[in-house]
């Protein structure tokens, strides 16, 4: 192999296929990236083995062919080569070299033979969506993803196709979040289960326009197709839990606030608490405000927070973590809070619109 390129190029696409570079050491051959030249083009891949990412640049590829190489020493190198011409040559058996400016690099070779064949998705299940909703609806919910072992299911978002609209949903067993926006597609009802890393990845590759990506489920793998890039990944196998029914519909207490007032209340608030396990914060909801009020070694805090109420008052306890997280996802200035129950989860989503919404169970308070 022999190829020339952009040396931007080659060191943003590296960047970008690193990622999918194993955590921990298993298989040294999962180490390396592979380079592929054929006909004018290279296409840099990576691999855990559960997420696969390709991408691939314009080159002048003078021989066709491939190399492997090891991914972090070579991305360390690449990114600080820029706005020169990269020449690229792996026909020694010995070590791949690159040739910059003034400078050269050489490389070991790694068995390329050994290296696994990156899944492709031609057929299955397709659908297109609008990039900038995507990205949103996965940014409003992954951070809700569980870190447990005990159930891997929870450890990845689900999405939910079904005609025009896709919904995406992530719970650790405590809170959950929900996200949906609309999809050009007119197939059957899917439920899928991408990993918290997978899906993430993708998120942070997509650009955040209004232009569309393509999106592919086949058997056991999901592809996102952003025209240069290619992302795959092993999807989760399992049921995910029937959010459908946790999520309720009929509430006793509503109340309507500033979003960022009661963020920065619970924030201040989430200072007092860091002695406590459990991290309470309590919410004392009545006509015209809503009492914060959290305690610990260190002290205790007590602010009011103007609201509108609509129902019953009540007193109810979240950890403020999970509710400072929930809070901080939503960007509307107007917040909207449902409750049945001192003991039954809290609903906080935005006043206006039902696109998203986060559920929280209480942790029980002492009168």
């Amino acid at each position: 192999m022999k190829v020339f390129c952009s040396a931007n190029d080659f060191s943003d696409a590296l960047s970008k296929v690193i990622k999918a570079l194993p955590q921990k050491k298993t298989n040294p051959v999962l180490d390396g990236v592979k380079l592929k030249a054929k006909d004018s083009l290279l296409t840099l891949s990576a691999t855990d083995l559960e997420l696969s990412i390709e991408r691939t640049i314009n080159a002048d590829v003078k021989i066709e062919g491939e190399a492997l190489i090891d991914g972090k020493t070579l991305y360390e190198v690449a990114r600080k080569i820029s706005g020169i011409e990269l020449e690229i040559d792996a026909t020694s058996r010995e070590r791949v070299k690159f040739l910059y400016g003034r400078g050269e690099a050489f490389f070991a070779h790694m068995a390329v033979n050994e290296y696994p064949v990156l899944k492709e998705i031609n057929g299955g299940i397709s659908f297109k969506v609008n990039k900038k909703e995507l990205k949103k609806i996965v940014q409003k919910v992954i951070f809700n993803v569980s870190e447990e072992d005990s159930r891997p299911v929870l450890k990845g978002v689900c999405l939910d196709l079904s005609k025009g609209k896709i919904v995406a949903v992530a719970s650790n067993g405590y809170r959950l979040a929900y996200a949906k926006t609309s999809i050009d597609y007119d197939g059957e009802f899917k439920k899928v289960i991408l990993p918290a890393k997978s899906i993430a990845e993708i998120s942070r590759l997509i650009d955040d326009d209004d232009s569309e990506l393509t999106v592919r489920f086949e058997k056991n793998y999901f592809m996102a197709d952003l025209f240069h890039t290619k992302i795959v990944t092993r999807l989760i196998e399992g049921d995910y839990i029937n959010y459908n029914k946790i999520i309720p519909t009929e509430f006793t207490t509503k109340a309507v606030c500033n979003k960022k007032d009661l963020e920065e209340s619970v924030e201040r608030a989430a200072q007092f608490n860091k002695s406590d396990k459990k991290n309470v914060v309590r919410l004392e909801i009545r006509e015209k405000n809503i009492n914060v009020r959290a305690e610990g070694e260190v002290g205790e805090i007590n602010e009011d927070v103007q609201i509108s109420l609509d129902g019953k008052d009540l007193n109810i306890g979240f950890n403020s973590k999970y509710l400072l997280e929930s809070l901080k996802a939503v960007s509307e200035e107007a917040l909207l809070m449902c409750f049945t129950t001192s003991t039954a989860g809290g609903i906080f989503k935005a006043a206006e619109g039902e696109d998203f919404l986060y559920l929280i169970l209480p942790i029980r308070i002492v009168a």
